[in-house]
């Protein structure tokens, strides 16, 4: 009977050790599939980083502020504006306007909005003018010519970049001027963009005549391809 004892305890030793390796093995299937889909979910995270660091690499265009789309309200490229008709009242400007204008919204009124290059190039001026408060100017090269990008109603003394420095894309190039103050030459909030074909300067932010357009590109049909 003690025999018989024995061997019952040790043959049950022996099922809970064969149990307890089974169930903490690294072979268990279970186990195995865990470990496969950590692994899988991490070779895919690694795969969507390079994919968009390479997409970053090789954009020729980025977006100047956040929800771009969103932002354009009141004055897109190739409006025609007059004291009369223009969503801005009171209106001081006329003419077809030369670039795109992104409004800030209502709860980003005493926010700090970051600008950002839409591409790469050197910094040609940073100044104000009239009609601009803050404007900063850069060249570069998109769609295989050679254009200047003017970023109109900054705040000055938020850009850190020097004349003649290179600026990369998507580098936040400086903030946007304050409400109705010198930053933005007594204008509202908002960012003008306009790109101008060609190495020469030109801020104009209206034509005359609507074929002087022809000269500027729309941010629009740059910017959304990417």
């Amino acid at each position: 009977m003690r025999y018989l004892t024995a061997i019952i305890v040790i043959v049950t030793l022996v099922a809970i050790g064969f149990l307890f390796n089974y169930s903490f093995s690294s072979t268990d299937p279970i186990t195995y599939d865990l470990l496969v889909i950590n692994e899988n979910i991490e070779n895919s995270n690694l795969a969507v980083n390079a994919n968009t660091e390479s997409q970053l690499e090789t954009a020729e265009a980025q977006i100047p502020i956040d929800r771009p789309s969103d932002r354009i309200t009141k004055k897109p490229f190739g409006i025609k504006i007059t004291p009369q008709n223009s969503p801005i009242q009171p209106e001081r400007f006329f003419g077809y306007h030369t670039g795109s204008d992104y409004e800030i919204f209502e709860d980003e009124l005493e926010k700090d909005l970051e600008v950002r290059a839409i591409c790469a190039g050197k910094l040609r001026q940073k100044t104000t003018a009239t009609g601009y408060g803050g404007v900063i100017i850069h060249d570069c090269e998109l769609e295989n010519q050679i254009v200047t990008v003017v970023y109109g109603h900054l705040k000055l003394t938020s850009v850190n970049i020097e004349v003649g420095s290179t600026v990369g894309i998507g580098d936040v190039i400086g903030l946007l001027g304050d409400n109705e103050s010198e930053e933005t030459d007594g204008e509202r909030k908002h960012l003008h963009l306009s790109i101008h074909r060609g190495k020469e300067v030109n801020i104009k932010g209206y034509v005359q005549n609507e074929s002087e357009l022809d000269s500027w590109i729309d941010p629009i049909s740059i910017i959304n391809k990417y």
